[in-house]
């Protein structure tokens, strides 16, 4: 399976809410690490288990839609829980995904950004970064 199908078949399990899709992707070693809180998850069995405990649930993706290029991949979807356009760029074994989550609870929307690479076919790593927006300072506005 090339890159960009390994990533339409993945946002295909996020739409149809597919754990068991999703593992057939994500190497058995596979490590997730969210630096900002400092948790990283080791292994598939791990990172499933967090997935499937989220408080809400899986975000309901059924109006998926991907576009792009060879290795460029656009995804569009109305989540509730929501990311609701994700560009992913990249070629051979890494990508970095960037888009808004949310809202969150607080009625925040977030800046993602996630950087994911391949190995043996599968996804290996994944770092994930959640920003919150803040204002420009003044110094800056002349710029």
């Amino acid at each position: 399976m090339s890159n960009r199908q390994i990533v339409e078949r993945l946002a295909q399990c996020v739409q149809d809410q597919d754990l068991v899709g999703m593992a057939e992707l994500l190497h058995p070693e596979i490590v997730v690490a969210y630096p900002q809180s400092g948790e990283v998850f080791r292994g598939k069995d791990n990172y499933l288990a967090m997935l499937s405990n989220y408080p809400t649930g899986l975000p309901d993706a059924r109006e998926l839609e991907i576009r792009g290029r060879k290795e460029e991949v656009m995804v569009t979807s109305p989540f509730p829980f929501a990311i609701p356009t994700i560009t992913v760029t990249g070629s051979g074994d890494t990508f970095v995904l960037e888009g808004d989550a949310g809202p969150y609870p607080d009625g925040v929307v977030y800046k993602y950004v996630s950087i994911v690479k391949l190995r043996e076919g599968k996804l290996s790593e994944e770092t994930d970064y959640f920003g919150a927006p803040f204002d420009a300072p003044d110094w800056r506005r002349p710029f």
